[in-house]
């Protein structure tokens, strides 16, 4: 895979939309995407969602970074779906390079018409930023 000029690997995209790109990361709280939500409810199991670090990510030992996806039917609230992320820092494990794939969640056949992320660190110094972004499934 070729990486593109701001040094992240290329990725097929599904119309160029994401469900975050180059958010950066909530201070000891949780955000929604800065993209989305999208809709996806007739996809029939042919899109996951690739979680990737698009600016070197810190979190502090002991501090947690978690990437969950919500779903739902037209004016409904938002429910969670899937934890699709989750870091708790131990030992320098919260240094995340640039580029690095946090994850990948292949959307089930049940999800609803409508998903959205939702971002959340108990980090107040936690810094980078991340892309969330739906790809084809290859069949």
């Amino acid at each position: 895979m070729y990486k593109k000029d701001d040094g992240l690997p290329h990725v097929m995209q599904v119309y160029g939309q994401s469900l975050a790109n180059a958010q950066a990361l909530p201070l000891n709280t949780s955000a929604d995407g800065n993209e989305g939500p999208l809709k996806v409810g007739g996809a029939m199991g042919a899109l996951e969602l690739l979680v990737r670090v698009n600016a070197a990510i810190g979190i502090a030992d002991t501090k947690a970074l978690t990437v969950k996806l919500q779903h739902r039917d037209g004016a409904d609230a938002f429910v969670d779906l899937a934890t699709i992320y989750t870091i708790t820092a131990a030992a320098g494990s919260g240094a995340l390079a640039k580029g690095k794939e946090l994850a990948r969640f292949a959307l089930p056949s049940t999800v609803k018409d409508e998903i959205k992320a939702v971002i959340s660190t108990t980090d107040a110094a936690a810094t980078g930023k991340i892309d969330i972004l739906p790809v084809y499934l290859p069949r």
